[in-house]
């Protein structure tokens, strides 16, 4: 069905006065690279920007001395750190891929993070290239996961080609989800976000959102969504409308060539304000 703002304003997690940072959650985001820094800022931004009450950025060492300055809100962990795995299960949500590259330490912390029990993880970019031919990893996986791929990173991980992919985008995300028990957002015109049981369609979004950055925005959203208690089907619905939405506020002043990726966050946070009430 097409997701709706009497849907969102239900299933938005709602706020109180009796509260404190630990009452919305702790977001832990394994992103960014020496070449990519800037995915690991967007995804930041759009965890805090959504309301997670703590969010720690684990990257490389450049990544960290090259942000650390402007992104005062972030708590900051090297990703090389020897309890970097046992750290991660103090989190309510994890994201991982956003910028990282598809390393043999990529591979190595989506493998391992699968396999570990815990909060729900979600896993975008990168993060789903280093599954390509080991999607079964997913079957066996002891946590919640929630996938964030565009069609081409779909296509590498289901081995469909892109065209069969675009031909039926509900069906086809649909049965993936349904068979290897994930959450599953497809990415593009009229996104689709399935757990195989129940199926949305976003209206929200325009080719203003067509630009590098957007789907990190994404991805940091969904887990501060995640880490303050929504569903994983829900926390990618809501993203993905407020995402699209705000792409779309941003336009207005723009236009759709305009929009750059990090005037997201804030654009949806604005948002939020009609929701909440």
């Amino acid at each position: 069905m097409q997701t709706t703002k009497e849907y969102i304003q239900a299933h938005l997690p709602r706020r109180t006065a009796e509260s404190n940072k630990g009452t919305y959650g702790r977001v832990l985001l394994l992103c960014g690279s020496g070449d990519m820094r800037g995915a690991a800022a967007l995804a930041a931004l759009g965890a805090l920007r959504l309301g997670a009450g703590l969010v720690t950025l684990a990257s490389s060492r450049e990544v960290i001395d090259a942000l650390s300055a402007s992104i005062y809100e972030a708590l900051w962990l090297d990703r090389g750190t020897p309890d970097l795995l046992e750290r991660s299960d103090r989190m309510q949500c994890i994201g991982i891929g956003c910028g990282m590259g598809q390393t043999a330490e990529t591979k190595q912390l989506v493998s391992a993070l699968l396999e570990r029990e815990g909060s729900p993880l979600v896993i975008d970019a990168d993060g789903i290239n280093v599954l390509r031919g080991r999607a079964y990893l997913l079957k066996e996986a002891k946590r919640p996961v929630i996938l964030t791929p565009h069609p081409l990173e779909f296509s590498r991980l289901c081995g469909l080609p892109v065209e069969t992919i675009q031909a039926d985008r509900e069906g086809t995300a649909k049965e993936f989800a349904k068979a290897y028990g994930v959450t599953l957002l497809l990415k593009g015109h009229h996104t689709v976000l399935t757990d195989g049981i129940h199926t949305f369609i976003n209206p929200t979004g325009s080719s203003a959102l067509a630009k590098g950055g957007s789907g990190d925005v994404l991805c940091g959203m969904i887990c501060a969504l995640l880490a303050q208690g929504a569903s994983p089907l829900d926390a990618c619905v809501i993203a993905a409308y407020l995402h699209g939405e705000a792409g779309e506020k941003l336009a207005e002043i723009y236009s759709e060539y305009g929009v750059l990726a990090s005037e997201l966050p804030a654009a949806a946070a604005k948002l939020l304000r009609e929701y909440a009430e």
